[in-house]
């Protein structure tokens, strides 16, 4: 990847317009193969991992330290968030 980039970079400083197309358009080219590979991502594909942040508050009766954690949904997500930050709300 690293050579793909100097070479594309070495086109542009040099202002080599047609050179640069043609290096570029040989490698993002998408043919039959591609689209099957394509295909096959897409099928295969997981849903987007929520970043869910479990939180920690302190009992002021015991002094204990409590963690509670969410449910994986967005609703968690959104109920975590607020009881970190009650007073941005």
């Amino acid at each position: 990847m690293s050579d793909f980039l100097a070479k594309l970079h070495i086109y542009k400083s040099m202002g080599d317009y047609e050179a640069a197309a043609k290096f570029f358009n040989h490698y993002s080219e998408v043919d039959e193969e591609m689209l099957k590979v394509r295909q096959i991502v897409l099928l295969n594909k997981l849903p987007r991992r929520l970043e869910l942040q479990p939180n920690l508050f302190l009992d002021s009766t015991t002094s204990n330290i409590v963690y509670k954690d969410y449910p994986d949904t967005f609703e968690g997500l959104i109920r975590s968030h607020v009881e970190r930050f009650p007073d941005s709300f």
